[in-house]
């Protein structure tokens, strides 16, 4: 059952000793009210002039603006929690809404030195023990760190095989590979303890309503358009596939709340609703490996929730399909078909984007033969493609998150995002299992989830390099990871995991 019971600790208290948790952490109440009523006021006045079309002159939004950033600088001061759910909130729409200040600077460069002010403020650096005397490692942390640093070992690789052309052209690309890494160690450093961690997850589940929001009201207006290209939603990740595999990746803790509390009509009502509608726009974005990853974080959830359970959904789900084929969605059908279509002699034909997509796969392939180690260097696959392919291919992403790293970083860096995958996969399942409370069951089930969804998302495209496609997917790996080292400080008997 999902509870918000009442919370008694200042949110301005210090960090609490990890050992010191009690069994059934009362995580919402104070520190949950304190920042939606924060949130609530430029929550409105965005969906006023987003969905009413309230117009405001630049002198009046810069202002208000102004007002609430030195409210939020001023509070990060004291407690790190406004500013980590308006990094939350903002940073998947940071490419709609840009919001320039000045040279360099914009919404998202400001909350990322925020970020990085309050990690060097708040940050816990000392090694956290259990009442038992046990040091607890930091989960996930090594690895990711690895991974920041094989993957930036490619822009000094780019320098050499592209010269002045990654220096003209692909060097501020470096700052947005960063962002990533930034936001998942000052996270992982600023949740003060398990409560802070499952509130994270409600404000991310906020911030997944507003996207959506966004996504619908596009649809409303391209619905009935005449061909799927025109009609395929871009969402304020302004890419059709991009959008897609953020609601993919958002909508697991929705789908986990809903399978964690079957009997629950609370959970139905907060559940069903949003995935009803994230369906129907994550259709419209005609994604196909989005509708596969999300098809397989949906499969894995299950699994979790019992072999028995998959197996009953996925009999009922064939018996319906078959009795009733309408229930399949004609978009989903359509964009399916388009993989191949028949040629007049008889045989198959691959529609031209799938065609595109193994020509770029092919190259990719045979840039990581000539150099598996270190790759050819930071964005530099658009540069030497040409020199692999068939056939003039004008697209520059080889649309395949592996082949992405292999080609660019080298192997290493693929063996490692595979590691993080896995990593969270673990951490997740290891929640869902030994947590005592229910919403911590939820959110493990969630980060498994979308674990399996994410690999295979980025089997069909590079879908882990912009933050505001990834942004939630870094935080709920900082997020199981607390919640982990929750488990680890209730049981003083238990190993560490191998890999921290």
């Amino acid at each position: 059952m999902v509870s918000f019971p009442p919370m008694s600790a200042s949110p301005t208290e210090p960090l609490a000793p990890l050992g010191e948790e009690a069994p059934r952490p009362n995580w919402a109440g104070t520190e949950l009210r304190s920042t939606l009523r924060f949130l609530a006021p430029p929550a409105v006045l965005a969906m006023m002039i987003i969905l009413f079309g309230v117009k405001l002159p630049g002198w009046a939004l810069y202002g208000i603006g102004g007002v609430i950033g030195m409210a939020l600088f001023v509070h990060t001061l004291r407690d790190p929690e406004w500013l980590m759910a308006s990094a939350i909130i903002y940073l998947p729409l940071n490419m709609m809404f840009v919001v320039p200040i000045g040279f360099g600077m914009n919404a998202t460069n400001i909350l990322l030195l925020l970020l990085l002010l309050s990690w060097f403020r708040h940050g816990r650096t000392e090694p956290a023990v259990t009442e038992h005397g046990r040091v607890l490692r930091t989960p996930a942390t090594a690895v990711v760190g690895a991974y920041a640093v094989v993957t930036l070992l490619s822009v000094p690789t780019a320098v050499v095989t592209l010269g002045s052309e990654f220096v003209l052209n692909r060097a501020l690309d470096v700052k947005g590979w960063l962002d990533q890494f930034i936001v998942f160690f000052a996270f992982m450093r600023l949740i003060r303890n398990g409560n802070m961690a499952r509130r994270l997850v409600v404000y991310m589940m906020l911030g997944a309503v507003v996207v959506l929001i966004l996504g619908f009201q596009e649809w409303l207006e391209k619905r009935g358009a005449s061909s799927i290209e025109k009609s395929r939603l871009l969402g304020p990740q302004m890419q059709p596939n991009d959008f897609g595999a953020f609601l993919a990746y958002a909508s697991t803790p929705y789908l986990a709340l809903l399978l964690n509390n079957l009997r629950n009509l609370r959970a139905w009502a907060v559940a069903v609703p949003y995935l009803a509608i994230a369906a129907r726009v994550l259709l419209s974005t005609f994604s196909r490996g989005a509708y596969l990853g999300l098809g397989l974080a949906g499969v894995v959830a299950m699994f979790i929730r019992g072999k028995l359970f998959l197996v009953g959904v996925a009999i009922l789900g064939l018996i319906l399909v078959v009795a009733v084929p309408e229930i399949v969605p004609e978009s989903l059908r359509a964009r399916m078909a388009q993989t191949t279509s028949q040629q007049p002699s008889g045989g198959e034909k691959l529609d031209r984007s799938t065609e595109t997509r193994l020509i770029l796969w092919n190259a990719a392939l045979k840039m990581t033969a000539e150099s598996p180690v270190f790759g050819w260097g930071f964005k530099s696959f658009p540069s030497f493609k040409s020199q692999y392919t068939e056939m003039s291919v004008e697209e520059a992403d080889n649309h395949n998150m592996y082949l992405y790293l292999s080609s660019q970083m080298g192997i290493p860096a693929v063996l490692l995002f595979g590691l993080i995958l896995w990593r969270m996969y673990s951490l997740g399942l290891r929640v869902y299992r030994a947590g005592r409370e229910p919403f911590a069951r939820v959110i493990g089930m969630s980060a498994a989830a979308l674990a399996a969804g994410t690999f295979l998302v980025n089997m069909f495209g590079s879908r882990m390099v912009d933050i505001c496609v990834t942004a939630y997917f870094w935080i709920t790996l900082a997020v199981v990871a607390r919640l982990s080292m929750e488990i680890d400080a209730q049981q003083p008997t238990e190993s560490v995991g191998w890999m921290s």
